[in-house]
């Protein structure tokens, strides 16, 4: 048999295979293979393709002269006499030997050394400090020329706005797309494999691979999520009111057992209570009825009858017959109008035979119920079901116009763009020969749902287009790309209507969707999917303080510390604050757990919820000095100022340290020949070595600054026996005392902190690794959020309007194939 859909039918109890040969449904059901031809089509696209730019012209030559100029005129000058001593003929450290470049050819021919120098040269961790420093300005200009030097390319004339790889869904794409298609709260990719992970973050094409594994729970998933949306049997949606107990009300001669937990009634008394009927229709009622225990015999002589009393009318009049185990269900349809109305048992009086008891006759009631409305209207189904199966077929509609009718709107929705004429061909003829196969209509349109969630075009973005080379990105393709960057999801009806229109690429329309979308709840999944990773913050949950000396951490005290930063993140992007506030802003989000760990006092800080707090103190502004980010830069039982002062480097200024030479020494053999004193110094004996001071100058000192917390962000005074020493020096010059002294120093480097913040997130919503021609559209964001009082709304609306996010660049057809 062919490849097929496979899937459970509870109804059935059956678990059935529809294949394509079987079922005669040739060409219908050939996704997997379609989906692995496809993902080797990609490895074939990313084997072969070649970087696409503009022919070389008479500009770009012009560029090329004018960088050897500068590089002969101003980086070769600067590196004679500031780097020469170190790296030239007679030495030279870390196998760096400037002498070796002539010209600018040289430097373009060895990028990866050339990319350490400006690494270094960037962090202010050259030249040593021993030695005479350039200014600030110097160091910038050479550092902008030698970047412009080794990448060689003109920003003005730049033609490719790169290529990124057809990616698939992740997970967390993958449960909010499913949640915003259908109107479901189940979340089926929490069971997939954990999604690999490059260029810091989860959703870059080129590391979200396919294993047989995934390609297994997608099948599940789908079987699932149609059981789920599309009712099969509507009897399992009926309800049920049931009153029982002290729940009814007497009226008349009755008492209540608690330990029969019934109601006895004698002749002329009633029980009963009051029901809700939703809607006019058909409904069921039922009492539960039984004589009293050893009575059974009397029934011959004299029987007992009860009325059904609807709002104190009867409605219904029968006998309570004996039951042998112990009490009976009398159930009567009937039909109600809309409204609350009491529903009653009342035993009628009847005339006994001299040698019985009045109080023999009795009867016990257990409880009352009703079940509907019985006669199912499109309403009554859930809303997944209705915006699914919203038309069936009747006298005036087949099956074939009433499945279009329901797979049209879907399949625009799952695939973010148009379904072509035979993607709707193909869903219809599943739906038609599953009801040929016996299958209710309901279970024909779970067929194609499955086939739906299972479709490449669903659980892949890809943007196909026949034109070779550099274009841009279809309305439906940039609605994907924008809603994809700030919801991890899908587009929403205002996104496709747009989208629709051709009006999404007007640069006021496409801001005023940016505003919207950030101001929108959904702009959570950029907290939790951009900002967790960018700020590492997805690392504290393998944080472990050690329990001796930190004994009051506890997963509650986690969970705080996360969520502290989350909100954080999220006041700033729903209120459109500055993206400074992410280095120096002066509030919070605490609850008590997290207030009483900060010391802060004060009313209204009871309980588990947040609130946001201003600071008044000397101690605490942005993340730098927030409980997370100090708890997963620290070590188990001890600060890191390392650790501390790398996380900053990083993830704030962008200047990320090159790896440690393997024969560095560890801290720990430093700590062991100087137990007594304090860190700062062991550090400081420990960056002695040339190798470890040329990193260490700066990452040292700028985890200094926070030597005033403790390694789960407590605030301190003292480190053991030793005073908190928090003051620093970076090189230029820049001092501090504190974690507040420090923020305005990083303040003061907006400039580097925008363009750190502006490639993670270019980076995050292009779902690709930035290559040297990006650092034209980085630096045009950072100018425009320069000009835009660096609002988190101007990050967000210049990567939108930038050539990398708008456009895109594809292989020739030969190449890459055609759209499956």
């Amino acid at each position: 048999m062919s490849a097929g859909v496979v899937f459970m039918n509870d109804r059935r109890g059956v678990r059935r295979s529809i294949g394509a040969e079987s079922r005669g449904l040739a060409g219908q059901y050939l996704w997997l293979a379609l989906l692995i031809v496809l993902c080797g089509s990609v490895l074939l696209v990313l084997a072969v393709q070649t970087a696409f730019s503009a022919p070389p012209n008479a500009d770009q030559a012009k560029t090329a002269a004018a960088l050897e100029r500068a590089f002969r005129q101003e980086i070769a000058p600067f590196l004679q006499k500031h780097c020469a001593e170190c790296h030239g003929p007679d030495l030279q450290e870390a196998d760096i030997a400037f002498h070796k470049y002539a010209n600018a050819a040289a430097a373009q021919a060895d990028v990866k050394t050339w990319e350490r120098v400006l690494q270094m040269l960037r962090a202010g961790a050259m030249p040593p400090e021993d030695v005479r420093q350039p200014s600030e300005a110097e160091r910038r200009k050479i550092a902008g020329l030698i970047e412009k030097t080794i990448y060689n390319f003109d920003c003005d004339n730049l033609a490719d706005p790169g290529r990124v790889t057809i990616r698939r869904l992740n997970r967390a794409e993958y449960n909010n797309t499913v949640r915003d298609l259908l109107g479901v709260t189940i979340r089926p990719a929490d069971d997939f494999p954990s999604d690999d992970v490059g260029g810091g973050f989860d959703n870059i094409g080129d590391v979200l691979t396919l294993p047989p594994l995934l390609m297994e729970k997608y099948l599940t998933a789908a079987e699932r999520i149609a059981e789920e949306t599309i009712v099969t049997d509507p009897a399992v949606f009926i309800k049920s009111q049931y009153r029982d107990r002290t729940q009814l009300q007497p009226a008349g001669q009755a008492k209540y057992d608690g330990d029969a937990r019934r109601w006895t009634l004698w002749p002329g008394a009633e029980v009963g209570c009051d029901f809700d009927f939703p809607r006019d229709g058909e409904y069921r009622l039922l009492a539960e009825l039984r004589p009293p225990r050893g009575t059974s015999d009397l029934l011959l002589v004299a029987p007992l009858t009860v009325e059904l009393l609807l709002d104190g009318k009867a409605i219904k009049e029968f006998d309570v017959e004996a039951d042998p185990n112990g009490g009976k269900k009398y159930e009567f349809p009937h039909r109600m109008q809309r409204g609350t109305h009491r529903l009653s048992i009342r035993l009628i009086p009847v005339e006994t035979p001299a040698f019985l008891e009045v109080s023999s006759a009795a009867v016990n009631v257990g409880a009352i119920e009703v079940a509907g409305p019985l006669d199912f209207r499109q309403a009554d189904y859930p809303l997944t079901h209705q915006r699914l199966v919203a038309a069936r077929p009747h006298d005036q509609l087949n099956v074939a116009q009433a499945a279009r009718r329901n797979v049209a709107p879907l399949l625009l929705r799952a695939f973010r763009r148009p379904a072509t004429e035979a993607e709707l061909a193909r869903m219809t003829a599943l739906v038609e020969n599953s009801i040929k196969a016996g299958d209710t209509f309901e279970e024909g349109m779970q067929v194609a749902l499955i086939a739906t969630l299972v479709s490449p075009h669903f659980l892949f973005r890809a943007e196909w287009d026949d034109r070779p080379g550099v274009h841009d990105l279809s309305d439906y393709e940039l609605a994907s790309r924008l809603s994809y960057f700030l919801w991890s999801s899908m587009p929403d009806d205002e996104l496709f209507a747009l989208a629709a229109a051709g009006k999404l690429r007007q640069p006021a329309t496409l801001e005023h969707q940016v505003r919207r979308m950030l101001a929108d709840p959904k702009s959570e999944s950029l907290v939790q999917n951009f900002v967790t990773q960018w700020l590492n913050l997805r690392l504290l949950d393998g944080a472990a303080p050690d329990p001796k000396a930190f004994p009051a951490f506890d997963n509650e005290l986690k969970s705080a510390m996360r969520r502290e930063t989350e909100l954080f993140a999220a006041a700033i992007i729903r209120e459109d604050r500055s993206i400074l506030d992410f280095v120096s802003g002066r509030f919070t989000f605490v609850n008590e757990r997290l207030a009483r760990h900060y010391g802060l006092e004060g009313s209204g800080l009871d309980g588990i919820e947040f609130r946001r707090v201003d600071f008044k103190d000397e101690k605490r502004a942005g993340v730098l000095t927030q409980a997370s980010i100090l708890t997963l830069t620290s070590n188990p039982g001890r600060t890191s100022p390392v650790k501390r002062g790398k996380w900053i480097l990083e993830n704030l200024l962008g200047s990320a340290p090159p790896d440690p030479p393997p024969d560095v020494p560890d801290l720990e053999a430093t700590q062991k020949s100087q137990p007594n004193l304090p860190l700062r110094k062991q550090l400081e004996i420990h960056r002695q070595s040339a190798v470890c001071a040329s990193c260490h100058r700066t990452m040292d000192e700028l985890g200094f600054g926070l030597e005033n917390f403790d390694a789960v962000g407590r605030w301190r005074e003292q480190d053991g026996p030793f005073r908190v020493d928090a003051s620093g020096k970076l090189p230029g010059g820049a001092k501090f005392n504190g974690p507040l002294e420090l923020a305005r120093v990083l303040d003061k480097r907006r400039a580097e902190f925008a363009r750190c913040l502006a490639e993670k997130m270019l980076t995050f919503a292009l779902g690709r690794e930035l290559s040297p021609p990006d650092r034209c559209a980085v630096d045009t964001i950072v100018e425009e959020v320069e000009n835009r009082e660096y609002r988190f709304s101007a990050v967000v609306t210049a990567i939108d309007k930038n050539d990398p996010f708008r456009n895109r660049r594809d292989e020739p057809a030969a190449t890459t194939g055609t759209q499956p």
